[in-house]
């Protein structure tokens, strides 16, 4: 891997940007939406050296697909599946698919969020560390 430069670090703003609002596997970026978040120098920083941006998303592992559109400043970005997803939303994938049931990615999302919120994940992992910590000797 490269070092990292500006550009790279604003390409990957605007891919994490992206790939935290989507629904499905792809997402389109307003550039000038994306902008509000900037103070007036980076806004200039990011107009004045769009290209190179475009270059360091288009050569992002996550990234599977990406145009730009000039005539709107939007960035069309489709990412790649597995990319999207936690360890976890990756588990319930896997589980369902060995058990005959495909979700969408914006489920699969739903599902692990109940998951993560509930009391048996609670107690799970409340259980792991108590295990955990009596096989290294120490006291909770």
């Amino acid at each position: 891997m490269g070092k990292l430069s500006i550009n790279k670090l604003i390409a990957n703003d605007i891919i994490n940007y992206g790939m935290d609002r989507t629904t499905s596997f792809n997402y389109i970026i307003s550039l000038n939406d994306f902008l509000d978040d900037y103070d007036d120098a980076t806004r200039d920083y990011i107009k004045s050296h769009i290209s190179g941006i475009k270059d360091a998303i288009y050569e992002n592992e996550n990234v599977a697909q990406f145009d730009y559109d000039d005539a709107r400043d939007e960035f069309d970005i489709v990412f790649y599946y597995d990319n999207l997803m936690t360890p976890l939303e990756k588990q319930i994938l896997d589980t369902a698919k060995n058990i005959g049931y495909e979700f969408e990615l914006e489920e699969l999302r739903e599902i692990s969020y109940d998951i993560e919120n509930s009391d048996e994940y609670d107690n799970l992992i409340t259980n792991a560390i108590k295990k955990n910590t009596l096989n290294m000797g120490r006291e909770i």
